[in-house]
């Protein structure tokens, strides 16, 4: 009973707190949900075991089908030999082949084995760690579907989580609705940046602060009616004698389970989320219609159009609906629109295509899809707002057999079952839940959320225990004794090593930025971040924030070694601090006094240990625009540190364009990559030939062109090219740049 009863809380708890910290999508709080998770499924393989249970439900098509989509995940990391992976897919091979840096790091390393090694065997996914981040949180999402579908056998924990639902979307409601009409649309201590003129709670994006209500709203209802239901009348007894005999508690708590309805409705229609709107209303629309034909449930599905007929009543009142019903008449010109979701599905599409077996990568998909957009320049785009497009393009054919497979295999199951009880609120609930959210998917990227992919799962593990079997799961008398140590110890180790998988990377960039403040200040000089200029000032302005430091330390290196963008924070943290000591050489040369040849080389070779880092991290993250970028200020550091020892010629300074070329090919649409490019061309423009100057021109007028209000890069632009005669001219020029 302990076990059970911390089971319920460990879930309960994790319900009401996964959507405070923005829905959980920082790297802290996503990890601690799911090593939460894990945890927790660790206490409910011993709670099945100690119970007379097999450690697992093997015969469940939910515990099958997520395995295969956990084992896909993980095949996706591996390397695996050239030939094989040019077979499943051929168009990640190519790329490779492409944008890899060449074995000239393991060489100068003296590694010839892990050069070797490193050419001959590759992993499926353009970004393996994202993969195994993503898989990671999949596994903790089955597991806690899969725990939920167990505990919901105990009819007053069914009605706990229908309670911590409600809960949970009533505080989210109440939040956003004082934010908004106070006008303070704070997020806690965060001053909003994005929706202030709307509801959006505790999430950043009202989509998903909509799509947080579609599947908590529907509970509010499932309770309401419950306490409905229970003042069954006799024959003849009037309405007002059967009011008089419920009493007033159950009234009251009637009333105060629809009023809350009510305002999680009224949160939902504030956010102004057009397709959370109408996949909330067709959702109950549909389940309410299936009911009334089947002559069941007439309270559930008259309590529904009760909440949707007063929240229409309220909002058509003094002109409220007019924001809402503006953003509906607008729907057909966004998606005609330059950047709409139409166009986002086409390149979408596109980009499955080009992955059709085995897909990019779990959790690759924000890493990949810049390289394959064709519209929208100048506006980021990180997801294909339609989650079963974005699940395609990631898994596969594969992956979207195995989905199917697992649906076959639960209708089978289902099927097979007898029938419904009639008083089955919380499950009807459940399917108006998932059917909400079902439809919302269709047009945005809510199981990127983790707070709403966790929610959801627990959704759907109501859901099918309702719809596979009205007994209780553990009905029997005392459990048996049985060793259940040895039996737990095999499942409870893999959920362990799940939940140290998932911390590792946070523990690493905690180490590693406490190792990059203490050596801050390692170099030749001491200089600010305001008085560097020149390349000094360049690898400021590009590299990446230095949120990591160089190592975090042998044994996470081991474990996380794979981590491209914290590899590039390190390459950009060292080459900042050597691109400092660079200045200070360049201003003794320039002073007149010649830069000493080891003090140069000195500088030289730090910077070679930054760019070999930087390429390490390429070789994981191959089609990284920021990584290539990035590669170019180092590069060119590197060649005057060698000019400056005499061992390079001026004509090195040039090799660089390549890099910033290969960039702006993985990322057309880019405005900030475009612009840190052209910064970068600008502050080499006088070290470069004619025949280099040729090629940056175009580039440097396209990121002037895509960012109009950078008033700064267009004046030195014009400083630098001497001026650009009229907007025609930019526009002509930005465009064959372009081409």
């Amino acid at each position: 009973m302990t076990l059970q009863r911390l089971l319920w809380g460990g879930l309960l708890l994790m319900l009401l707190v996964a959507p405070l910290p923005f829905g959980s999508v920082q790297p802290g709080p996503r990890a601690a949900l799911v090593v939460a998770s894990v945890g927790l499924g660790i206490v409910w393989l011993v709670w099945r075991i100690r119970r007379g249970e097999s450690p697992l439900p093997w015969k469940s098509p939910v515990l099958l089908g997520g395995t295969l989509l956990v084992a896909l995940g993980i095949v996706q990391t591996i390397p695996m030999p050239r030939p094989v992976l040019g077979w499943l897919s051929p168009e990640a091979a190519s790329l490779r082949d492409r944008y890899e840096p060449g074995d000239a790091l393991f060489a100068a390393a003296g590694d010839e084995e892990a050069g070797r090694i490193g050419k001959d065997w590759r992993p499926i996914s353009l970004h393996p760690w994202a993969t195994r981040q993503a898989t990671l949180r999949l596994a903790a999402c089955l597991v806690v579907a899969l725990i939920t579908i167990d505990v919901c056998a105990d009819r007053g924990g069914r009605r706990l989580l229908a309670a911590a639902l409600v809960a949970g979307g009533a505080f989210q409601a109440a939040y956003g609705l004082t934010e908004y009409f106070t006008g303070r649309q704070h997020i806690f201590g965060y001053a909003k940046k994005y929706y202030t003129e709307v509801a959006t709670g505790t999430f950043i994006n009202r989509n998903h602060f909509a799509g947080y209500l579609e599947m908590t709203l529907p509970m509010a209802v499932a309770l309401s009616t419950m306490v409905i239901t229970r003042w069954r009348p006799t024959r003849g007894e009037s309405a007002s004698r059967r009011l008089e005999r419920a009493g007033g508690r159950p009234a009251f708590l009637a009333g105060t389970l629809l009023v809350l309805g009510l305002i999680m409705a009224t949160a939902l229609v504030c956010s102004r989320s057009r397709m959370g709107i109408a996949s909330m209303l067709v959702a109950l629309l549909a389940v309410g219609m299936t009911l009334a034909l089947r002559g069941r449930e007439r309270a559930f599905a008259g309590a529904a159009v009760i909440l949707a007929g007063v929240t229409l009543l309220l909002f058509a009142q003094g002109g409220a609906a007019a924001p809402v019903m503006s953003r509906f008449l607008g729907t057909l010109d966004e998606f005609r629109g330059g950047v709409g979701r139409a166009q986002i599905w086409g390149q979408t599409v596109e980009m499955a295509r080009a992955f059709p077996a085995v897909g990019v990568g779990l959790g690759a998909f924000p890493h990949v899809f810049p390289m394959f957009r064709t519209s929208g320049e100048g506006i980021a785009v990180n997801h294909a707002h339609n989650d079963y497009l974005e699940f395609g393009a990631e898994a596969g054919l594969v992956g979207c057999a195995v989905i199917l497979g697992a649906l076959i295999l639960l209708l089978r199951s289902v099927l097979s079952r007898p029938a419904k009880p009639l008083n089955s609120h919380v499950g009807y609930a459940a399917a108006v839940g998932v059917a909400a959210i079902a439809l919302h998917s269709l047009t945005d990227f809510n199981l990127a959320i983790p707070a709403n992919a966790f929610t959801l799962s627990c959704l759907l593990g109501l859901l099918i225990w309702w719809l596979q079997s009205p007994t209780p799961l553990l009905v029997h008398g005392a459990p048996p004794r049985r060793p259940w140590v040895r039996r737990a110890l095999v499942p409870a180790c893999v959920l362990a090593c799940v939940a140290f998988l998932t911390a590792v990377p946070v523990v690493a960039a905690g180490i590693g930025g406490v190792q990059a403040e203490q050596a801050d200040g390692a170099g030749l000089t001491a200089l600010t971040g305001d008085e560097l200029g020149g390349f000094g000032g360049m690898a400021r302005e590009i590299a990446p924030p230095a949120t990591h430091g160089p190592r975090a330390g042998g044994f996470l290196d081991l474990l996380d070694g794979d981590n491209a963008e914290r590899l590039f924070a390190s390459a950009g943290r060292l080459g900042r601090a050597a691109m400092a000591d660079l200045q200070v050489l360049i201003r003794l040369e320039r002073g007149g006094t010649p830069a000493s040849p080891e003090a140069a080389r000195y500088v030289g070779r730090r910077l070679q240990e930054a760019i070999e880092i930087q390429r390490r991290g390429l070789r994981h993250f191959p089609v990284s625009a920021r990584g290539h970028l990035v590669l170019g200020p180092l590069r060119m550091g590197r060649c005057t540190a060698g000019v400056l020892a005499t061992d390079l010629g001026e004509e090195c300074l040039e090799e660089p364009l390549t890099d910033v070329e290969t960039a702006l090919r993985l990322s057309p649409m880019g405005a900030t990559i475009h612009a840190q490019a052209a910064r970068l061309l600008l502050a080499a423009w006088s070290a470069l030939g004619e025949p280099a100057r040729d090629r940056a021109r175009p580039i440097i007028l396209r990121g002037v062109a895509m960012n109009p209000g950078d008033r700064d890069l267009r004046k030195l632009a014009a400083e630098t090219l001497g001026g650009v005669s009229g907007e025609a001219r930019t526009n002509r020029e930005s465009r064959s740049g372009a081409r």
